[in-house]
């Protein structure tokens, strides 16, 4: 696939794709050290400049590089809006899994706003919700100062005042509480918006980010380190800050090593697909649900051997319909293209065995008939967008006298089915 420079030198490439580049020195440079920074088997740039990304998508930025990476499902499509249809289905597994605290599709013009780049949507998400929260009523809190006074408030701390005064008699050392919006919930929103302010491409964001700290005029900005987050609790008075806070927090764990102190290479906004799809086809199996069934996901935990009295070879199926104590229906997602009779090196599909399915898969869907008494698997796979309609089959693997049927369906990520 060829894939050219966009304006302002944005790259734009699909996940487990091979691309062929132009790329320019200090292009190269960056994405040999974001190659680095993530490890090699998830970015690997060649001599001759073709580029792939796996098992991730988002937004890289790297000095003067900024890379954007998009669903590979959209990877085969001709249409000029392939970028955004594939941005809009991205959009939607992130509301399925209920991601970063999305828990609705923005709306379209919010959408448009952000130019299809994930970053850009999640700014705009969190700035209109901490608006939301800040206009409806400032979080504010106790906090514990310590002061050197001559009045005696709250409570004396003798160790120090024998320390410190020794020589000033009339002086206390003292620790009391005070209610006041400069804590430590506020100190983190206003260093996180002060970092964003400087990344944000989209002018009205930025307008609103510059809001925010009008909020925050009377917080300090603080250098924030991992444990810090650990340190923020939440009550009644204070839950509905909860949403904003865990997106500030998915903004400073992807903004790349060292940020506090001043080596900012790396800012990055990386999501896992395929786990964002285990998550769709977890509700899409729930929509489907008979009376007196319930779902188990990544489980039943079973192993199909035992050696030296030991269990060996875990099973765990990604989702697991049963009866009582029965396993009836076995559903496992494959966020891969099916390909049907070939096998092409530039794709996912690591050994075609006839029906469209890896002979890995259907390997491992004999040992979950066999192990778990379950003769109705299904495999679940994406609808890549080249294709006219989903694929919907079923084979059987032979098990003896009885056989196990293993179903093949895809799914259309872009039909709203459940939301």
């Amino acid at each position: 696939m060829r894939s050219h420079l966009a304006e302002e030198d944005v790259i734009r490439i699909f996940e487990d794709t091979p691309h062929q580049l132009t790329l320019k020195p200090q292009q190269i440079e960056d994405l040999i050290k974001l190659g680095e920074w993530l490890g090699d088997n998830i970015v690997n740039l060649q001599a001759n400049g073709k580029l792939t990304v796996n098992r991730l998508v988002g937004f890289v930025q790297m000095q003067h590089t900024r890379l954007l990476i998009y669903p590979k499902i959209s990877r085969n499509a001709k249409d000029e809006a392939v970028y955004q249809r594939s941005f809009d289905v991205l959009m939607r597994l992130l509301s399925v899994s209920g991601f970063g605290g999305v828990k609705k599709l923005p709306n379209t013009q919010s959408m448009g706003r952000s130019q299809h780049d994930l970053l850009e949507l999640f700014i705009g998400i969190f700035v209109d919700e901490l608006l939301v929260c800040l206009k409806r009523d400032m979080n504010r809190g106790y906090r514990v100062d310590e002061e050197n006074q001559a009045f005696i408030k709250g409570k004396i701390d003798f160790f120090n005042t024998l320390k410190k005064n020794s020589f000033r008699k009339h002086l206390h050392w003292v620790r009391y509480d005070h209610f006041t919006e400069n804590i430590l919930l506020n100190s983190i929103f206003k260093t996180v918006i002060s970092l964003l302010i400087k990344r944000t491409k989209v002018a009205e964001h930025r307008k609103k980010l510059q809001q925010a700290l009008l909020w925050f005029e009377d917080v300090d900005i603080i250098s924030i380190n991992s444990e810090l987050w650990q340190q923020v609790t939440f009550d009644r008075l204070n839950s509905k800050y909860e949403p904003v806070f865990n997106m500030a927090k998915l903004f400073f764990h992807n903004m790349g090593p060292n940020i506090n102190q001043g080596k900012d290479t790396v800012f990055s906004f990386l999501v896992p697909v395929n786990a964002l799809f285990e998550c769709y086809v977890t509700k899409w199996v729930k929509d489907q649900l008979n009376h007196g069934e319930t779902i188990k996901t990544q489980g039943p935990v079973d192993y199909l051997a035992v050696m030296d009295g030991k269990h060996k070879v875990m099973l765990k199926p990604d989702v697991a319909v049963l009866n009582g104590d029965q396993v009836v229906r076995i559903y496992d997602a494959k966020y891969k293209e099916i390909q049907m009779g070939y096998a092409d090196e530039n794709f996912d599909q690591p050994s075609i065995s006839g029906v469209g399915v890896s002979q890995s898969d259907i390997y491992q869907m004999l040992a979950y008939g066999v192990r778990y008494r379950c003769d109705d698997i299904t495999l679940v796979y994406p609808k890549f967008m080249d294709q006219a309609e989903p694929v919907n089959y079923c084979f059987t693997i032979q098990n003896g006298e009885e056989g196990i049927r293993v179903n093949v369906q895809q799914v259309d990520l872009e039909e709203a089915f459940f939301i």
